[in-house]
């Protein structure tokens, strides 16, 4: 059975909404009618593959999201939207809160930023809340993955790099009162979303606001389970913006994401709360007569308060073997990011330059407490146990760049430059150490890190564009890779333990890509290969060195830096206009990983018994191959764009020995959606996912807790999204 919240904040029930949105449908279509003719021009075409031709896109591996389709699909989480981009999947703990995973790499192999370079450390060592969980998805404007470490200008960019854009541009000032209500119903969640957005602005200066909430109940998967994945979120937004001359201008931004009781079935707690608050401030200065030469200065800082606990679970009111008493935990971080940025770009002959520098400090601190309530003889007892996650653990990381941007006739390149210095220290006084071997001992760590991108575009015709990127980028351990302490936050249950000494990680990679735009169609052809030195992943400490905390853990494992990890993969996208006001796009992606030496651990009863070496052992929760078909048409009376949507992934034969990892089937899925719009103020947007209520499961879903039986997708489910703007 599933868990049941009863929410005493929202005053509207979901099926109230969907009813008054029906009805207000209705009506709509009734009273513009006669409006088709006179509005027909102002519907959006959305295409299905993103056809602009910039010179970033066409320089490097990328993928754009726009505001309009956020709006219209019926996904309430960023992680989950971006899922859907080629060769970009997610993992699922939960109804909420999916994690990205691009070309196979993840957490802090991606750069997640908002911005001009504003970072949020989550709080949840079990990433409850990744980056993308923080910010809702009416908050942002546009979204960018760059496919690569070809993004320096922002920090780090190991392997590849999210940028949301939140932030109002300088058309804010010119917009005078703009109003926007952005409202949604997912039936088969009883979900329910309402977001509100309010501008107004002068000559020199303007105020936005916006605020929202969702309700999301459970859902059902294609087989009928329903699976504990509802959850609470409200969001507010503020920006206020100053011009200060004829060349310049201030924004001030405040964001805000509060989450109530979300929970995550393959994790052995549930957040309880999560308050995340982000100020940012952000300053630029131009030369009207030279818009190229321009000043940036940003600073931010954003804190998060992470609460999680197990009281929706049996064991915390109840005895559930093997625990012999009631089970109550509870953990508690606090997670602060602080950081600024200062950027000079010109231009220079046929030269773009850029140059700047920017620092993050990033500031952790987290406990967990475990309460164990036993009766014995009529007599109850109760034992405590508190365990530090992170005890003052500080992470600063200041980078120096430069970039260059050339254009002449047919060619364009680019060339960026970034060094990092970067200090990690902890407060922590644990010491693992056996037979004259530290194994763990927090001591200050200076790293000096060093990448660099070039990225080659020639148009060898009209029609068709070759490119070449070629990128070295390091990163160094994050929070959790340095200085978690026993905690099970893998999908292999082993508990797992820092390693404050890591060397960087190096990534070199290589990108070939191919653009052919023949008429009405476009062809986009991407290949990739990547080499990992110094991979940072989990290796067997032995028993007589440490054991495991958590109930269940078969063992320890350290992060360490181990041998070679090779990527390489292509991304293929096709987009095509077969007739007018037509649209069909396919896409196929795939991603091929391995490493070139690693250990596998030998189980005997759940006991280790041995290890082995394995060469060329597939990387563990690699994507299978997956291709999509879309198929969409626009209608001018009335205004209508039906869309069909075919997604087929093949199964993920190619698993780790070395980390047990288990095979996963394939499957394909359809999806129905309609846009209609019925004034050029008005978008309604609804449809019918997984039309045929297939039961799935993708391969980096994490497994229920307590079983091997994976989290599965959601079933069937009818959408309906309704913006209004005025």
């Amino acid at each position: 059975m599933g868990v049941n919240r009863v929410s005493n904040v929202s005053v509207i029930r979901p099926r109230t909404f969907i009813k008054c949105l029906i009805a207000v449908t209705a009506a709509f279509f009734m009273l513009t009618a006669d409006l088709a003719a006179q509005y027909e021009d102002s519907i959006v075409q959305l295409p299905v593959f993103e056809l602009t031709d910039t010179s970033v896109q066409r320089r490097m591996p990328v993928s754009i999201i726009n505001s309009g389709l956020l709006e219209q699909i019926k996904e309430a989480d960023l992680g989950e939207i971006l899922r859907k981009q080629t060769n970009v999947s997610g993992i699922r703990r939960g109804g909420y809160a999916i994690d990205p995973v691009v070309r196979g790499f993840r957490y802090s192999q991606i750069s997640i930023f908002l911005d001009e370079g504003i970072h949020v450390e989550g709080g949840c060592p079990n990433r409850m809340d990744p980056v993308l969980a923080h910010i809702e998805p009416e908050q942002v404007h546009s979204l960018e993955i760059v496919k690569g470490p070809y993004l320096l200008q922002y920090g780090p960019a190991p392997s590849a790099s999210i940028h949301i854009k939140t932030r109002p541009d300088q058309s804010a000032f010119n917009r005078g009162f703009h109003a926007a209500s952005q409202s949604g119903y997912d039936a088969g969640r009883d979900g329910f979303k309402q977001h509100i957005s309010l501008l107004h602005s002068a000559e020199k200066a303007f105020l936005s606001l916006g605020g929202g909430i969702k309700e999301y109940n459970n859902y059902t998967d294609g087989n009928g389970k329903e699976w504990n994945s509802s959850f609470s979120k409200r969001d507010i937004s503020a920006d206020a913006g100053f011009k200060t001359g004829e060349s310049g201008f201030l924004i001030l931004s405040y964001r805000g994401s509060y989450g109530k009781d979300i929970l995550f079935p393959a994790l052995p707690m549930d957040e309880t709360k999560g308050n995340t608050n982000i100020f940012s401030g952000y300053f630029e200065r131009y030369n009207p007569a030279n818009p190229g030469k321009r000043l940036t200065l940003s600073a931010y800082h954003s804190r998060v308060y992470h609460v999680m606990d197990n009281s929706f679970r049996p064991q915390y009111t109840q005895i559930v073997p093997p625990y012999n008493g009631i089970m109550q935990a509870t953990a508690i971080a606090n997670a602060l990011s602080s950081g600024g940025r200062l950027s000079v770009s010109y231009p220079s002959g046929n030269l773009n330059m850029l140059h700047g520098v920017d620092t993050r400090i990033t500031m952790k601190d987290g406990t967990r407490n475990m309460r164990m309530i036993m009766t014995m003889d009529g007599q109850e007892y109760t034992s405590e146990k508190n365990i530090n996650l992170w005890r003052d653990a500080l992470i600063i990381n200041t980078g120096f760049f430069t970039s260059t941007t050339w254009k002449k006739g047919k060619t364009e390149a680019s060339l960026g430059v970034r060094v990092d210095l970067n200090h990690a220290e902890s407060g922590d006084t644990l010491v693992v150490e056996k037979e004259g071997n530290i194994w763990y001992k927090s001591t200050p760590v200076n790293q000096v890190l060093f990448s660099i991108s070039g990225n080659f575009t020639y148009r060898t015709s009209r029609n068709t564009t070759i490119g070449l990127g070629l990128a070295r980028s390091q990163r160094t351990g994050d929070m959790q890779e340095r200085f978690i302490k026993f905690l099970a936050t893998g999908y292999d249950r082993y508990d797992y333990l820092g390693n404050p000494q890591l060397k960087p990680e190096t990534n070199h990679q290589a990108d070939l890509m191919l653009t052919y735009r023949p008429g009405k169609a476009e062809l986009l052809f991407n290949v990739f290969i990547s080499k990992i030195n110094n991979y940072i992943a989990g290796t067997l400490v032995p028993p007589n060195v440490a054991r495991p905390l958590s109930q269940g853990a078969p063992g320890v494992k350290q992060f360490q830096n181990i041998n070679d990890a090779y990527f390489t993969g292509f991304e293929a996208t096709f987009s095509w206009i077969p007739f007018k006001n037509s649209n069909v796009g396919i896409s196929a992606a795939y991603t091929y990983a391995f490493f070139t030496e690693t250990e596998r651990i030998i189980l005997k009863n759940n006991q280790l018994a041995g290890t082995e070496v394995i060469k060329n052992d597939p990387v563990p929760e690699i994507p299978a191959l997956d291709a999509t078909m879309i198929f969409s048409y626009k209608f001018r009376k009335p205004m209508l764009k039906p869309q069909l949507t075919v997604r087929a992934v093949a199964a993920q034969n190619r698993v780790s020995l070395s980390y047990y990892e288990e095979k996963s089937p394939g499957y394909v899925i359809t999806d129905l959606a309609l846009n209609y719009y019925p004034h050029k103020s008005v978008t309604l947007a609804t449809g019918i996912s997984n039309l045929f209520n297939t039961a799935y499961y993708d391969h980096l879903n994490r497994r229920l807790l307590g079983s091997n039986e994976k989290l599965y997708e959601p079933g069937r489910s009818f959408y309906i999204n309704l913006k209004i703007n005025i």
